[in-house]
């Protein structure tokens, strides 16, 4: 690759830097040398060269003694090639642990190009608490509706997920293209690919002189033709390829999500819904659909090619989250649910006769109280702090569980919801606060152990354990 053929924006940045540590002005002979580790005799030739590279970078301007920083910004730009997919060159930097022999990732940079011009960078140690967050921030920002290019280590992408706290979605892996394309092994490192690519290679230990190289080593891959989006799936030839641009949420919706229960509806453009699941962790489970280490099968892969939005409804417990979602996909029929409807198997009426089931609730309630009778989800009633609700759960109880004259009120026909509280409790037993209310002597006695877990503020103890188990 020529001089002139370098992304103008990597220069201008450490043009920046360098200059910027500078008392004065600097010729375009000494720039051109310390930038590009090139000797020019002609201050005339090097400085055509330099303005060719900067390309009208604000922030750079010659002068009579030379070159400057002005202090302008780089918003002002306007980029060239701008109708061109913007990419964000990513170093991903760390060390093995000599203990664990596990790959470690510290520091990030991010610079975000587009054409021959760069629209932002950032960059740091992967630090905790409000530095990090800015950091997080400033990423996701660099990232949006950018393709990612990384060489990366393997694990350091699953790593960088974690941090970040959002996917990655499908970034382009230079490193398996130099291992599928070049035959390398994958454990390959970018100084490694820059001497099979004959790419100049500057032991500085500067990040933008590692992005310049990753960016040149990502046009010598890159064939005829092919695109940011064809170089993504050549990468990553088994998997969807994320494209961030034609959904209508990004990164950062994803890392907004609550780390809660509730469902999730998956919906095309044309508003259509094509899937709708729960999750005890709507943070996690949603996100996992575009981790870069989550393997996708081919079901989900095809979800992911027609998917354009997601809406969230939070719950305020899994089991909640569990009956929502069933009522959900009888009621709306989404096209990619393979079971639509719950059908009750026989004998259940006899093993679910008579349960009460108690759990924490999201405010304003305390509690939800589930009442099942005869193989039928009752009521689910939610109790607030003060009570509220508890005499709606003792009429029912006198009319289904404790009518001492006529016997209880009979209940007709099964319910669909009670198959989903079975499997909820079949997953939770070690957990789940469920008795038969019958196996006290009256309705009250019964309220009256609701009221003393409302006293308590939880049917849960200390160690989280239920209180007065199924």
């Amino acid at each position: 690759m020529s001089l002139t053929k370098r992304p103008a924006s990597l220069l201008a940045e450490k043009a920046v830097r360098y200059l910027k540590d500078q008392q004065g002005p600097v010729v375009s002979r000494h720039l051109v040398e310390a930038l590009l580790a090139t000797h020019s005799e002609n201050e005339s030739d090097a400085t055509v060269l330099l303005e060719t590279l900067f390309g009208g970078d604000p922030r750079l301007a010659y002068g009579e003694d030379g070159w400057l920083h002005t202090g302008g910004e780089i918003g002002s730009i306007t980029p060239a090639g701008a109708d061109e997919t913007p990419r964000v060159l990513g170093l991903l930097q760390g060390e093995r642990n000599n203990e664990s022999g596990r790959w470690e990732l510290l520091q990030v940079l991010m610079v975000r190009v587009c054409g021959d011009m760069t629209e932002s960078a950032c960059g740091g140690d992967l630090v905790h608490g409000a530095e990090a967050d800015h950091l997080r921030r400033s990423i996701l920002e660099t990232l949006d509706q950018a393709v990612l290019i990384v060489h990366d280590p393997p694990g350091s992408l699953e790593q960088f997920e974690s941090w970040l706290g959002a996917p990655v979605g499908s970034p382009v892996s230079i490193r398996v293209l130099a291992r599928d394309r070049l035959h390398m092994r994958s454990t390959h490192t970018l100084e490694d690919l820059a001497a099979r690519l004959k790419l100049h290679w500057r032991e500085t230990g500067d990040p933008l002189d590692m992005a310049d190289v990753l960016d040149q080593a990502l046009a010598a891959l890159r064939r005829d033709g092919e695109t940011l989006e064809t170089l993504q799936q050549a990468s990553s030839p088994n998997e969807t390829v994320i494209q961030w641009q034609r959904l209508n949420f990004g990164r950062d919706f994803l890392r907004s999500l609550p780390k809660g229960p509730g469902i999730y509806r998956f919906l095309d453009r044309e508003g259509n819904l094509l899937y709708i699941g729960k999750s005890r962790n709507l943070h996690s489970r949603i996100g996992s659909y575009f981790n870069q280490s989550s393997g996708r099968s081919e079901r989900v892969r095809a979800l992911l090619r027609d998917l354009f939005d997601i809406q969230v409804e939070p719950a305020g417990s899994d089991l909640e989250a569990m009956l929502r979602e069933a009522a959900r996909i009888r009621s709306d029929h989404p096209a990619r649910n393979r079971q639509r409807e719950i059908h009750p198997r026989a004998g259940f009426a006899s093993r679910l006769r008579s349960i009460l089931i108690i759990e924490p609730a999201a405010p304003p309630a305390v509690l939800n109280v589930y009442l099942i009778r005869d193989g039928r989800l009752l009521r689910k009633v939610p109790v607030g702090p003060r009570g509220g609700g508890i005499k709606q759960i003792e009429r029912t109880l006198e009319d289904h569980f404790f009518c001492a004259v006529a016997g209880p009120t009979p209940v007709t026909g099964p319910d669909v919801d009670v198959e989903v509280v079975a499997r909820w409790l079949a997953a939770n037993r070690e957990r789940a606060v469920a008795f038969d209310p019958t196996d006290f002597p009256t309705s009250g006695e019964v309220t009256d152990r609701l009221r003393w877990f409302l006293s308590n503020g939880s049917p849960y103890d200390s160690d989280g354990n239920p209180i007065f188990a199924r």
